[in-house]
């Protein structure tokens, strides 16, 4: 029996198409490992051989003679050795010989890792024998075969070329994958190709995105990875929004962001340019839009789960970015080349915003008269800074992944207006401070070729202060009018304890299993004119169990049936979420996917309307008394066609929400009152993507309606959503001329609805705010030398200078009894923007 080894080996194949029969094969070696003597044979025959390089070397081999042919030699060298070979067209494989006792059954495990780091690369996608599977978080991946000990294997992982090799069944063997941009020259492997921008239709409702690309499209940098998102089908660009993501129509809070196994909450900045997590620390980018399976929970609306790096174990590396706006450094340091420690730190500068670029629209008596418009000149102070550190490691013979994630931000924006009018004065002062934290703690244990466990410890928590003191000024009847006297805290904490495992049943079904514990803490103070107005404190800990079937059906049909148990012990209740989702390939290039689920969500984002239409966000918990549980069923049905970098793909969705609840307050009609309702959204995404050589182009259609329907409805009949938008197309492209990048996106939206208090008796508000519409281009420039590698760049946004409307900072304040003031914040205005990256 060949031992089984216990580090990282490899295959080495070398392809041909000489004719070996004709070849003398010369052999003349003494007590020589074997793994040396083929490797020798390999480039002085120009011969094609596949072996377990590790496993082959504890043999030691003597010859001096001369063979016909490759074969002959071959069968002459391990002869006396527990070693076969068969040749599988131009390629002879070497393997152990099978004993009687042995039952038949070959198991190929492994890990992806890149090639130079030695990073892994989590969630690859593999075809092995024209199964599909998907590696886990840290590269690993195991399949079995009853049929044959050689495997066809081919990996591909976003920005790194494909892998396409033929190999032996074997123990934990790494596979390493060449990334397309190495070390900032670009590196080119002929009969290769690259996987690029994004992976479309591989599973319902799933997007993969290539963090690589995301640095060379428009933007400041520090929101690379968000600029790439907002690209997508299905997660809207209009409107700008800041500090959520809004996926297939969803309302705020009903999706999140993972980074590192911990929720990431969106920090409140004055445009997009800012994202809420470090883009220099992503690796692998996931939107789940719908449709997830029960691996993953919380959420009603979207998940997006960013996995990040893991550090350099060969080399110190260094990255500098300097902006417009922020300076950024990461440093990645080696520790007993196992490990490495890994800190990021981001900076805006102070006095970030000239007042004088911050001016917005006052329109008063909401009519088209604009006679009475008048400037009126927002004075901000903003600051943000955040930080990252992460220490991940690998531990015993089986290189387990262990890693601490630690991130801290604070995001503060205030501003100031003080304005003359006619015949009084607006005094208005508010600020928001967000103060944000997290952490995971991460053990990924492989129990055999066929067993894998992770454990991990997650928390994050949120705090938003909000405050508002606004007043009128009447200067000649020497009258205060104060409107508004307002502090709000909110406070969220998140911790959970969880287990999953993975068990390898066969060469076609794998079993999936989970569990966790899971606690959300709310806290809301809210004081209004100096009287303590809302005070309230809840949480909801839950236990979640899940268990999921994965079966492959011959191979064109793959099925996934899970179940997911949620016990809240709040409401002492068992919530079921089953899900199901299935792929059908019809051929190597065309594949059919389908999903179907219910899904629970334990605390929600309340929506707070006032009779000016204004909506203000706070977090609370589901206790199924003043707040119902959120509930939905997606229903997601798709299909792509990939040919020669060419993508289509084309997914219609339904979601159905339930539990939604509206705080109204309202003076005018009395009303101050929860109010509870549910929305439906439909619509379909279409995407076109070509790759041609190292250039990359895309067009996304979304077609998309949300309605919502509640209960202070008076015709009872369902309206457009706050968010609803009906269409929305983004163009995009890249071209890569090393060193030398140019690249363009440009995003245009129909509108959103405008809906006031006195309007929601029934009758459909024909206001709509106007179309966006945005270009932006950018142009890289890639520089090496000896001393110093980097990039410098310039990126305009929005280039024809459209005057957009930014969902999120809009406001509508009261001027008197007859009369209101709209606010508009200005969306990004033409912008040209600088930044230098610096490598070391």
């Amino acid at each position: 029996m060949v031992r089984k080894s216990i580090i990282a080996s490899f295959v080495v194949i070398v392809l041909t198409c000489g004719n070996l029969l004709a070849q003398k094969i010369v052999v003349s070696v003494h007590d020589q490992p074997l793994n040396l003597v083929l490797a020798r044979l390999i480039k002085e025959n120009n011969a094609s051989i596949s072996f377990n390089d590790s496993g082959l070397s504890s043999y030691r081999v003597t010859a001096n003679s001369t063979f016909d042919s490759l074969e002959e030699a071959i069968s002459f060298l391990i002869n006396d050795l527990p070693l076969s070979y068969e040749m599988r067209g131009v390629v002879l494989v070497i393997f152990p010989k099978k004993t009687e006792k042995e039952h038949k059954k070959w198991i190929l495990s492994g890990r992806i890792i890149e090639r130079g780091s030695a990073e892994p690369l989590p969630y690859s996608n593999l075809m092995v024998d024209n199964r599909g599977i998907v590696s886990d978080l840290m590269g690993n991946f195991s399949v079995s075969s009853e049929t044959d000990s050689l495997f066809n294997i081919k990996i591909s992982h976003l920005g790194y070329y494909i892998l396409d090799t033929l190999v032996a069944g074997s123990s934990q063997m790494n596979f390493e994958l060449v990334p397309s941009s190495f070390g900032l020259s670009e590196v080119v492997i002929e009969n290769s190709r690259v996987e690029r921008s994004g992976q479309f239709g591989q599973k319902a409702g799933l997007i993969k995105l290539n963090h690589r690309i995301a640095g060379f499209l428009p933007g400041y940098g520090d929101n690379s990875v968000f600029n790439l998102l907002r690209l997508q089908p299905g997660i809207l660009a209009s409107g700008e929004q800041t500090s959520e993501l809004i996926i297939w129509g969803s309302y705020e809070g009903h999706s999140k962001v993972v980074f590192d196994g911990f929720t990431i909450y969106g920090l409140k900045n004055f445009n997009d340019n800012i994202s809420s997590f470090n883009p220099l620390m992503a690796k692998d980018i996931e939107v789940y839009k719908g449709g997830w399976d029960v691996t993953m929970g919380a959420r009603v609306g979207g998940i997006v789960n960013i996995s990040g790096k893991l550090g350099n174990i060969n080399k110190t590396s260094f990255e500098f970015v300097a902006n417009n706006m922020t300076l950024n450094a990461l440093i990645e340091i080696p520790i007993a080349k196992k490990g490495s420690l890994i800190l990021a730190f981001r900076h805006t500068y102070y006095d970030l915003y000239d007042p004088s670029d911050l001016s917005v629209l006052v329109k008063r008596n909401n009519d088209a008269d604009t006679t009475n418009d008048a400037d009126v000149v927002i004075k901000p102070d903003y600051k943000f800074r955040d930080i990252n550190v992460k220490y991940a490691t690998r531990i015993g013979k089986n290189e387990d992944l262990f890693y601490v994630s630690f991130y801290g931000g604070v995001d503060n924006f205030s501003y100031h207006i003080d304005e003359i009018f006619r015949t009084s004065q607006l005094l208005k002062n508010t600020s928001e401070e967000n103060s944000q934290s997290g952490g995971s703690v991460f053990y990924g244990k492989r129990w055999s070729a066929v067993a894998r466990s992770h454990f991990s410890f997650s928390y994050s928590s949120l705090r938003s202060k909000y405050f508002n003191d606004f007043r009128l000024v009447f200067p000649q009847i020497s009258k205060v009018n104060q409107i508004e006297d307002k502090r709000t805290d909110n406070r969220l904490t998140e911790a959970s304890l969880k287990v999953d495992n993975s068990f390898s049943l066969g060469s076609r079904q794998t079993l999936e299993t989970g569990a966790e514990i899971i606690s959300n803490r709310v806290a809301l103070v809210e004081d209004t004119f100096g009287v303590n107005y809302l005070n309230m404190q809840n949480k909801s800990p839950r236990l979640n169990m899940y268990a999921q079937d994965v079966i492959a059906l011959g191979n064109r049909l793959g099925m996934k049936v899970g179940m997911r148990l949620i016990y809240a012990s709040l409401l002492k209740e068992v919530f079921f979420d089953p899900r199901l989702s299935m792929s059908y390939v019809v051929d190597e290039k065309w594949k059919i996917n389908l999903a179907w689920g219910k899904y629970h969500q334990f605390i929600t984002r309340s929506s707070v309307l006032d009779e000016q239409g204004n909506y203000k966000y706070l977090w609370t918990v589901c206790d199924n008394v003043e707040v119902p549980v959120l509930s939905a069923d997606h229903y997601v049905a798709g299909t792509s066609f990939i040919s020669s970098g060419f993508t289509f793909s084309m997914e219609a969705y339904l979601k159905n929400t339930d539990g939604l609840t509206r705080f109204i307050r309202s003076e005018a009609h009395d009303i101050q009152d929860i109010f509870y309702g549910k929305s439906r959204s439909y619509g379909v995404d279409v995407v076109l993507k070509q790759d041609v050589r190292l250039h990359s182009f895309w067009v996304s259609y979304s077609l998309s309606k949300t309605e919502e329907l509640f209960t202070y409805f008076l015709n009872g009949k369902y309206r457009r959503a706050p968010q609803d938008q009906r269409h929305e197309l983004k163009l995009a492209g890249s071209l890569n001329f090393d060193p030398f990048f140019f690249s363009a996106d440009y995003v245009v939206g129909s509108g959103f609805p405008d809906f006031v208090y006195s309007q929601q008796t029934g009758s459909e508000s024909t206001t709509y705010h106007k179309t966006y519409s945005r270009l932006d281009v950018s142009v890289v420039y890639k520089f090496l030398n000896r001393k110093l590698k980097g990039e410098a760049g310039i990126s305009i946004l929005n280039v024809l200078n459209h005057q957009n409307f930014k969902l999120e900072n809009f406001e509508r304040i009261p001027a008197g009894q007859t009369s209101t003031i709209n606010i508009y914040a200005e969306a990004i205005p033409f912008t040209p923007t600088l930044f230098l990256k610096i490598y070391l």
